[in-house]
C-alpha cells in the first residue's frame, strides 16, 4: 500500500492542440478509495493513465509512496491495472489468466503462484471456475478475473478504468459492491474512473470531480451532493439533476427578490439576513439551485406556510419508492421527487415551494454562494407535502 500524489500535473497533447489534464493536484491517502468522476472527455482516464505511466505528463510530478515516478516504465511503478475491456487470453483458462503477469514477471515457483491464484480466487467466489476459459464466462465472471489477475500482484495500487461499463445495471450493482468489499478487505489504495455519479456516490470514500480536464472539487459524497463547489458540481452529482433557474435579483416593495431571468414566471422573496449574508444587490445575476427532494408539491397553495409556485404537471414517472413528477413553469421544467402516494394527472395544475433552508445560489461566474442548510429539519428529511386539497 502506498499514498498516491499527483502535483501540479498537466497532460498535453502536441499538434491537436488540447489539454487534456490542467494543473491537477491531489493526494490519495494510503488505503483509500477515490473515484474519479466526470463527463466522457474530462480527463479523468488520461489522469488514471498518467499515474499508471501509459502517459507521460507534461508537467508536473507523480509520486507513488515516497517515489517520484514520472520517470518509471508502467512496470515498474508497482499498481494493478484493470480496465474496461477484460482483457484476458481466451485461449487460457481462468487459472492461467489469474497467475500470468506473476508467471511472466516474477521468480516465483509455480506453487507458491498457485496458492496466490487460489487465494485470489476465493476471495472473488470464482474457485469452481479455475478451469474454464473465458468465453464458458459471463461478463461479471470475467470482470471477477479481470479482478484477480490484479489482485495476485499484491500491488502497492489499484487503477480501475471504467471496469463495469460493459454489464448490464443489474451485474453493475453487483459488481461495485463486490469491488468497494474487496478494496476495503485488501486495504489497498485505489484510483477508480467513472462517468457514472451513482457509482462514484455509492462506492467512493471521497470522490474528485473533473471537467474539461480541471479538479472540480474533492470531498466525501455527501460533502460534494450538499455543498457543491460550483454550478457544475451541483448539475452533474445527483440524479435526477439539481433544478437551476438563473435570475436576477430585483427590488420590490423595499425588499429584495429573485426573479428568473428569461420569463419572470418565477419569484421568490428574500430575506433581509439572506441578502446581507451572501451580499445580494438588485441587479445581480444568480442561478436558483434545488434538488428535487427538496421541492415540494400539492395541489392547493394553501398546503404551504412559505411561497409557492403554480406549476402543470407534465410526467409522472412512478419509481416505486417514490414518484418523479416534472412539472412546467414557464419555459422551464422542475423535478421533484414525492411519495408514492402523490400521483396527479398529466396536465393538471400543481403548486411547488421549497423553503429557503432548502436553497442553493450560484452566482454569475457559476461559484457557490449558498448551500442547503443541513441543520434544518427539513432539508434532512424527505417528507413532502403532498396531495392537499
Amino acid at each position: 500500500m502506498a499514498q498516491i500524489a499527483l502535483n501540479h500535473v498537466t497532460k498535453e497533447y502536441s499538434g491537436a492542440d488540447i489539454v487534456a489534464v490542467d494543473d491537477v493536484s491531489l493526494e490519495i491517502d494510503d488505503g483509500e478509495f477515490l473515484v474519479l468522476v466526470g463527463p466522457s472527455g474530462c480527463g479523468k482516464s488520461t489522469t488514471l493513465r498518467t499515474v499508471a505511466g501509459l502517459e507521460t505528463a507534461t508537467e508536473g510530478d507523480v509520486s507513488i509512496g515516497s517515489t517520484r515516478v514520472n520517470g518509471l516504465e508502467p512496470r515498474d511503478r508497482d499498481v494493478a491495472m484493470v480496465f474496461q475491456n477484460y482483457a484476458l487470453y481466451p485461449h487460457m483458462n481462468v487459472r492461467h489468466n489469474i497467475g500470468f503477469g506473476l508467471r511472466l514477471a516474477t521468480d516465483m515457483s509455480k506453487g507458491e503462484i498457485e496458492d496466490r491464484v487460489e487465494e485470489a480466487a476465493g476471495l472473488l467466489e470464482i474457485t469452481d471456475l479455475l478451469d474454464q476459459k473465458p468465453k464458458a464466462l459471463s461478463g461479471g465472471q470475467q470482470q471477477r478475473v479481470a479482478l484477480g489477475r490484479a489482485i495476485v500482484r499484491e500491488p502497492q495500487a489499484f487503477l480501475f478504468d471504467e471496469p463495469l461499463s460493459n454489464l448490464d445495471a443489474r451485474l453493475r450493482k453487483q459488481m461495485r459492491t463486490e469491488i468497494a468489499r474487496i478494496q476495503e478487505q485488501l486495504d489497498v489504495t485505489s484510483i477508480y474512473v467513472t462517468h457514472d455519479q451513482e457509482e462514484a456516490m455509492t462506492m467512493g470514500d471521497r470522490i474528485a470531480v473533473m471537467n474539461d480536464g480541471k479538479l472540480q472539487q474533492v470531498g466525501r459524497p455527501n460533502e460534494v451532493y450538499n455543498d457543491p463547489a460550483n454550478r457544475f458540481v451541483a448539475g452533474f452529482i445527483g440524479s435526477p439533476s439539481m433544478n437551476m433557474l438563473e435570475s436576477e435579483v430585483a427590488e420590490s416593495d423595499g425588499n429584495a427578490e429573485l426573479q428568473s431571468a428569461e420569463d419572470g414566471a418565477l419569484t421568490y422573496a428574500l430575506s433581509a439576513e439572506m441578502t446581507d449574508e451572501y451580499a445580494l444587490t438588485p441587479g445581480d445575476r444568480v442561478t436558483i439551485g434545488a434538488r428535487p427532494e427538496d421541492v415540494r408539491v400539492a395541489v392547493s397553495p394553501d398546503a404551504f406556510d412559505s411561497q409557492s409556485h403554480e406549476t402543470t404537471v407534465d410526467v409522472v414517472e412512478p419509481l416505486g419508492s417514490d414518484n418523479l413528477l416534472y412539472l412546467s413553469l414557464g419555459e422551464t421544467t422542475w423535478t421533484a421527487r414525492v411519495p408514492p402516494s402523490f400521483e396527479p394527472s398529466t396536465g393538471e395544475s400543481a403548486y411547488l415551494s421549497f423553503p429557503p433552508e432548502a436553497l442553493h445560489l450560484f452566482d454569475e461566474r457559476g461559484e457557490t454562494l449558498k448551500s442547503r442548510d443541513l441543520t434544518d429539519p427539513l432539508t434532512t428529511s424527505r417528507v413532502t407535502a403532498a396531495g392537499t386539497d
